[in-house]
């Protein structure tokens, strides 16, 4: 090649732009997850009470949805290296609360753990332990349920929670001894995080699911010393694992509802949710329970609301969602 053209080749090589490096996609099933979990945060109450449910249900569709986009390009942007991993729906259920953390006030509760030991029986109080719920895996439902049939929910999750063991602090014992696992103060929403295997047989599915109740009274899981009576949880919503995506099902206008990623489907009752389970494939994986009494002030206090401030509720909805317009990332 001539000299002349080898220097204009160069020149050209040197000028031309550099094409952008397209960025990677976030692993699909932690993106599928992530998804799912703001919609089964925003189906309960606390979080959802930001215009009137009952007064203003299309509106407050519209704007969780709105809200979900704004929340959904946020976390996803903030998550990525945790989704890169492969980390499981609960890790990013934490770590959602822990960028958002206005959010942790509806979840999070100290855990106490107290002993007293069956050697020198002397009691210790171990420092209290910040809680989103229990974790636990899926099998030891089942395989509880199967050793004491009698069993309830509640008494089986107080089984699994307290079969733990720990050292005596006092010097020269160290004998290990059961601990009681103490709530001092009621969240207002109590979440159960699920681990599954991968292989599960439908009758296994069946027999892990058939083990949850909708409702469950949290002072039958741990001992409670707090001073408000209403310690019942009702069932709202749920992640479940569906091959290699997640969906949610939630409890609205009286009956069972599941939202995968381009649908939504009329479940029914709770033994039409047990047979979706089965005939899908699916597993739940995180539990929302909320406050049954707590859930129905808040509601009950929607429909008392005065006229004027009714008004008022409508035109910040309006306000909120030009403001979640302009968050959003523009093609």
């Amino acid at each position: 090649m001539e000299q002349a053209k080898v220097h204009e080749a160069e020149k050209i090589k040197e000028t031309d732009p550099v094409p952008p490096m397209k960025a990677e996609e976030p692993n699909a099933a932690c993106v599928s997850a992530l998804d799912m979990i703001l919609k089964s945060l925003m189906r309960t109450t606390v979080f959802s009470c930001d215009l009137a449910i009952t007064l203003y249900p299309l509106a407050h569709q519209r704007l969780i949805q709105d809200y979900l986009a704004h929340l959904y390009h946020r976390f996803l942007n903030k998550l990525s290296p945790i989704m890169e991993e492969k980390g499981g729906v609960s890790e990013i259920l934490i770590n959602v609360l822990e960028i958002l953390k206005s959010w942790n006030s509806h979840l999070q509760f100290d855990d106490l753990v107290k002993m007293n030991c069956t050697r020198c029986k002397m009691d210790t109080e171990y420092p209290p332990q910040p809680s989103f719920g229990i974790f636990i895996v899926a099998n030891s439902l089942r395989e509880t349920k199967s050793a004491f049939e009698d069993f309830t929910f509640e008494r089986i999750l107080k089984v699994i929670k307290i079969n733990s063991m720990m050292p005596c602090k006092t010097e020269g014992c160290e004998k290990l001894s059961y601990v009681d696992h103490i709530i001092p103060k009621l969240p207002s929403v109590f979440t159960i995080a699920l681990e599954w295997e991968n292989n599960e047989t439908r009758e296994e599915i069946l027999a892990t699911t058939s083990v949850i109740a909708t409702e469950i009274d949290i002072s039958k899981i741990y001992k409670y010393e707090g001073e408000c009576p209403h310690t019942k949880y009702n069932l709202v919503s749920m992640v479940c694992s569906h091959g290699d995506q997640y969906a949610c099902v939630a409890y609205e206008n009286n009956g069972w509802v599941s939202y995968f990623p381009s649908e939504q489907q009329v479940i029914g009752d709770w033994g039409s949710v047990l047979n979706t389970f089965i005939q899908l494939n699916m597993r739940p994986e995180i539990l929302f329970f909320e406050n049954d009494m707590q859930r129905k002030t808040i509601v009950n206090a929607q429909i008392n609301t005065p006229s004027d401030v009714k008004i008022t509720l409508v035109q910040k909805w309006h306000t909120l969602q030009m403001f979640l317009f302009c968050l959003l990332p523009q093609s």
